[in-house]
């Protein structure tokens, strides 16, 4: 069984992004606990987003199971979702 423990941190690495690019992120939305769509802000774009979010990532990473965000733009009435596929570099082992 994976460490239930592991999960409770995704949460919290959600709400550091949010709070690190607040005109960015509209909401967070969890289709399973390792899967979430994170839906920017209207006029900003997945290519914008990752750009910033990239270099500064690793950070806020404090788990070691893999998690899939999906970004969702919107423009207008169209909506578009990019997977990433994010997992910590942190060793388990440690």
């Amino acid at each position: 069984m994976e460490n239930i423990e592991e999960y409770v941190k995704i949460p919290s690495f959600l709400n550091r992004i949010k709070s690190e690019w607040p005109g960015k992120i509209e909401r967070f939305e969890f289709k399973t606990p390792t899967v979430i769509y994170v839906h920017l802000k209207e006029g900003i774009s997945s290519i914008d987003f990752l750009g910033s979010l990239s270099l500064k990532i690793e950070r806020f990473i404090d788990f070691s199971i893999p998690i899939i965000l999906y970004h969702v733009e919107r423009d207008g009435l169209n909506l578009r979702s990019h997977p990433i596929n994010w997992y910590s570099t942190l060793d388990s082992a440690s």
